[in-house]
């Protein structure tokens, strides 16, 4: 582990030149829009690079794609934030789809993206730096931090609670129907079992052995519950008193409660 901590470590530090570069050069929202697009572009080839390699050299890739699901179907909640990323670089960002994008690819990607880095399965499963599949693996969710990172560099990151849980509700709700959309078509077009496996977005069992109980749904309510404590210490920390969340709300009831009276 002490080589994927110091990999990743090496790649953080590269993100964050990058990023510094980004930030003095990108002065357009052409350019921002430049940045988004190349970043998407360059993280779904990284994703898709061995298997491009075996079309063009003939080398097995039919068995590498039955092997690797995830490069058919979105079955991974980083698959559909790569995707996304891909969509929000042609979406106009000031529209209620481009908010809604801009909070489900950086609050959703943020994490797991640190997470396929740093608890990388493949690398976990074969540990090694020599293995392409792996640095293929942590660079491609490197390059997703990177576009990731992008959003708050660029200003399009706003602190809203109530803004900020409608779309991590929606987002959730979202991925659920998208791991229906996936085990489904396994289910139908080869089987039960094949569905079982894939196991897209962990909603037919746990990705954890002990705790069959942890499937998406439950998955989902503590991951709500924590974005929410997460936007309310935001919140407190991007607000004055007297501008935060509740403070909205309560001058909103107020002024229902004083229009209904009158």
């Amino acid at each position: 582990m002490l080589k994927l901590t110091l990999f990743n470590l090496a790649l953080l530090a590269i993100i964050a030149a990058l990023l510094i570069l980004v930030k003095k050069t990108a002065r357009t929202d052409r350019a921002r829009n430049v940045w988004l697009l190349v970043a998407a572009v360059v993280t779904i080839l990284f994703h898709y690079s061995e298997l491009i390699f075996r079309c063009i050299t003939a080398s097995g890739a039919l068995e590498y794609l039955k092997d690797n699901p995830n490069l058919i179907l979105p079955i991974y909640p980083c698959n559909v934030v790569m995707w996304s990323c891909l969509i929000l670089a042609f979406t106009k960002k000031d529209t209620k789809a481009g908010k809604l994008l801009i909070d489900y690819v950086f609050w959703f990607g943020i994490f797991s993206t640190l997470i396929g880095m740093f608890a990388n399965v493949d690398f976990i499963l074969n540990p090694t730096l020599a293995d392409y599949t792996n640095v293929k693996s942590i660079g491609a969710h490197a390059t997703l931090l990177f576009n990731v990172l992008l959003l708050p560099v660029f200003k399009m990151i706003r602190f809203d609670f109530w803004q900020n849980m409608k779309h991590m509700t929606i987002s959730v709700v979202g991925m659920y129907l998208i791991g229906l959309y996936c085990n489904l078509v396994y289910r139908v077009m080869i089987s039960d079992e094949a569905a079982y496996d894939v196991n897209s977005m962990f909603i037919i069992h746990s990705p954890f052995e002990g705790v069959e109980f942890l499937k998406y749904p439950i998955i989902a309510v503590i991951g709500l519950v924590l974005y929410c404590i997460l936007f309310f210490v935001c919140e407190l920390i991007a607000y004055k008193k007297g501008e935060r969340f509740y403070d909205r709300l309560a001058r909103y009831l107020k002024e229902r409660k004083n229009k209904n009276t009158n």
